[in-house]
């Protein structure tokens, strides 16, 4: 069975490291593909000189580098606020990194489905209309920029789990935008991940990988938690996904549980640091 590919996320380095002096240290580590984790400080587009909007720096390529993905994670914005500046602020920030992904030729810009109260949410259709309406405003920049808007399973959505997702991209009805299924992500809300891989099916178009418990939301390194990876590995083979997984742990001590996560995903048939 053909091994797996799999590429890590610059997470665990946002306070320490920026984005660049992150891939350098992961190469060094034996990692060739990455997802930029966009936070200021790390990397975050208006800080960015015009030249690099313009263009990724010619030493990622030459150094074997390629970046898979963007993610700007849920931390200060919100797609579905009731606040329509909020909206706009959110929109506009994806709006940069569409730009960006289709000038460094990334193909993919991670979105998460905007965050919901867990007192008094907002009625659920206004939830879903908002939702529909800034995705499928931002899917058609995004197919300009040749890049592809990915919606995540996030528990603090309003579709924490896969069915609820695959009902919102039925209502968005747009086979522009896909999914990045986060395999911690789905066992903290509630669900088995080999069977929301199985749900949306070939809607997934990239994998997040980490561990967690049941009762605290972590994204902890691969077997330190109760995430089933070996379920997870035999659920992306049959339905036939070949694309990236990517280890988006988060970690005080990285640069031993990035490295030993990827030998133990080995044993499961993902690439090991010889293959990948």
């Amino acid at each position: 069975m053909k091994k797996l590919p799999i590429a890590v996320n610059t997470y665990s380095y946002i306070y320490s490291l920026s984005a660049f002096d992150s891939v350098r240290h992961l190469l060094g580590l034996g990692f060739k593909r990455f997802e930029l984790l966009f936070n200021a400080g790390h990397i975050w587009v208006s800080d960015l000189e015009p030249s690099v909007r313009r263009s990724p720096p010619t030493w990622l390529a030459n150094d074997g580098a390629e970046i898979v993905s963007f993610n700007l994670p849920i931390m200060d914005h919100n797609l579905t606020s009731p606040n329509p500046d909020t909206r706009l602020f959110t929109h506009e920030r994806f709006l940069e990194l569409i730009e960006l992904a289709g000038a460094w030729s990334v193909p993919y810009v991670v979105l998460v489905p905007g965050k919901v109260s867990p007192l008094l949410p907002a009625p659920a259709t206004a939830l879903l209309g908002w939702f529909t309406d800034s995705v499928g405003a931002l899917a058609e920049v995004a197919s300009h920029h040749d890049t592809k808007i990915l919606i995540e399973n996030v528990p603090a959505t309003f579709v924490p789990l896969a069915n609820d997702l695959s009902k919102a991209l039925d209502k968005l009805n747009d086979n522009r935008v896909g999914v990045v299924y986060d395999v911690a992500n789905g066992l903290f809300a509630g669900e088995d991940p080999a069977a929301g891989l199985k749900m949306l099916g070939d809607r997934i178009e990239l994998v997040h990988l980490s561990d967690t418990g049941r009762k605290t939301w972590r994204h902890d390194p691969v077997g330190t938690g109760e995430v089933d990876f070996r379920s997870v590995a035999e659920a992306i083979h049959s339905i036939g996904f070949s694309g990236q997984s990517v280890m988006e742990i988060i970690s005080t001590n990285p640069d031993h549980d990035l490295p030993e996560s990827r030998r133990i995903l080995a044993q499961w048939g993902w690439q090991g640091s010889e293959e990948g």
